[in-house]
């Protein structure tokens, strides 16, 4: 066989062939299918427009779907909220713990653990943690169980931060001449910072070096100073 032929030969076999019709989803596929579509236009909506501005018709017609197929899955426009807050709650505090936990015995090694976990959430899930942000600010001082739902995760999310401060005080890492609370609150407040401003100006902040400044900075106000 002859250089041309195989080269004739690949171009026969790289022609592509007649897609094959596909087969239908199943009901379980289009419930997932639907819900996910709710659930990604609603996270889109309460970011943009805010929860209280966003209605049940306009997620109905960013997932276009019908009102009634929304009201389906989700009783209400507050079991939506739910439901992004539920996975809020598994990407910003558990899987954190889990990677916090498994980093090395160094208490700057788990505090840099969580900036990077928290940077790459920062690349693959950014809209669920202003999502979070967004929603401590609307409602704060609601006194409802969607502001109680709130801040039960940012609790959880503070005292996995405020722990690892103390832990660092204690075994002589950080510094002690500021409180444990307000250095944690120092933390939180940066983090809140940097994906805000990450968020608002993509095309101008370089994600990688945005946390490197994040990780330089923190470690340089929060560890002790050499004697």
């Amino acid at each position: 066989m002859t250089i041309s032929d195989i080269e004739k030969s690949a171009k026969i076999k790289n022609i592509e062939k007649p897609a094959k019709a596909g087969r239908a989803l199943t009901k379980r596929e289009q419930r997932e299918a639907s819900i996910e579509k709710i659930l990604s236009s609603s996270l889109k909506l309460f970011i943009s427009k805010g929860y209280r501005s966003t209605t049940v018709d306009e997620i109905a017609s960013s997932s276009q779907l019908t009102k009634g197929a929304v009201y389906f899955y989700f009783p209400t426009k507050a079991a939506i909220l739910f439901a992004l807050l539920e996975e809020i709650d598994d990407l910003m505090v558990n899987k954190m713990v889990d990677r916090v936990a498994n980093a090395g015995s160094l208490l700057q090694d788990k505090l840099i653990a969580f900036i990077h976990g928290q940077s790459v959430l920062g690349i693959d899930k950014a809209e669920f943690v202003l999502l979070f942000i967004l929603m401590l600010m609307e409602f704060n001082g609601s006194n409802d169980e969607i502001e109680a739902r709130v801040k039960d995760i940012y609790k959880r999310f503070y005292l996995s931060i405020e722990e690892i401060v103390h832990r660092g005080k204690l075994n002589g890492e950080f510094r002690t001449d500021l409180e444990t609370q307000e250095i944690a609150a120092i933390v939180l407040a940066m983090h809140n910072g940097t994906f805000l401003e990450w968020y608002c100006r993509p095309d101008y902040l370089s994600g990688p070096e945005l946390v490197r400044a994040l990780r330089g900075t923190l470690l340089t106000g929060i560890l002790k100073k050499p004697a």
